[in-house]
C-alpha cells in the first residue's frame, strides 16, 4: 500500500514518498524510462506530481495518473485521469466506468509544467492541483482523514517510435483497457 501524505500549506515535493514506475511488462529490450509520481492532500487541494526522464523523449511520450479517491464505494470504477505529454498538452477528466461517461475537468485543474536537460537526457514534470471541491461534485464528499484508502495507478506510456508501456502497479497492456480500474492498487492517507 502506497502512502499519500496529508499536509498543510504547499507541497514540499522532494520530501514526499516517490512511486517509481518500473513495471514495463512488454519491453523486450532495455528501454524502461525512469518515471515517478508523488501525491499529497491538504485541507483544500489534492496534489499530484508526475516526472519522467528520457534520453530523447518523443511528443507521444506521456505520464499519467488514475486516482479513485473514494474507491470503497465502487471498487475504484469512478476516478480522475490526469496526463501530460512531453510538450505539456494535458488531459484531465473524470471517468465513470459504471456508466461509460467521461467528463472533461481541465478547466478545474491547475497544472505547472517544467522541463530541463543535462548530459544524460531530458526530464519533464507536471504538477497538478485538483480542488477538493471536485471530489464533492463527483463523489458527494470531500472528507479525508488519516487511514482513508484510495485506489489508482501511475503510467509512463508512448505509442511512438520507441513504444513503451509502464505502470506503478502491474497492468496487462495487452488488455483492451489496461488503464482501467481492474489494474488499480491501493493508497492510504498518512500524516507524514
Amino acid at each position: 500500500m502506497f502512502p499519500i501524505s496529508m499536509i498543510t500549506g504547499e507541497p514540499l515535493w522532494n520530501s514526499l514518498p516517490a512511486a517509481k514506475i518500473i513495471d514495463y511488462p512488454l519491453e523486450k529490450a532495455d528501454y524502461k524510462p525512469y518515471a515517478q509520481a508523488r501525491l499529497c492532500v491538504s485541507n483544500d487541494d489534492f496534489y499530484i506530481q508526475l516526472l519522467a526522464f528520457e534520453v530523447k523523449p518523443e511528443e507521444k511520450s506521456i505520464v499519467g495518473a488514475a486516482i479513485a479517491p473514494f474507491a470503497e464505494e465502487d471498487g475504484g470504477k469512478r476516478y480522475f485521469w490526469l496526463s501530460t505529454n512531453r510538450s505539456g498538452a494535458m488531459t484531465c477528466k473524470f471517468i465513470d466506468e459504471t456508466t461509460g461517461n467521461e467528463t472533461d475537468i481541465t478547466k478545474n485543474v491547475s497544472v505547472r509544467i517544467y522541463s530541463g536537460e543535462d548530459e544524460q537526457g531530458v526530464y519533464w514534470c507536471s504538477s497538478f492541483t485538483l480542488p477538493l471541491s471536485l471530489a464533492e461534485k463527483f463523489f458527494g464528499t470531500q472528507y479525508f482523514e488519516p487511514g482513508h484508502r484510495m485506489k489508482g495507478n501511475f503510467y509512463k506510456l508512448c505509442d511512438g517510435e520507441r513504444p513503451h508501456y509502464g505502470s506503478f502497479y502491474p497492468a496487462d497492456f495487452t488488455d483492451i483497457n489496461p488503464l482501467g480500474s481492474k489494474y488499480f492498487g491501493d493508497f492510504e492517507l498518512a500524516l507524514y
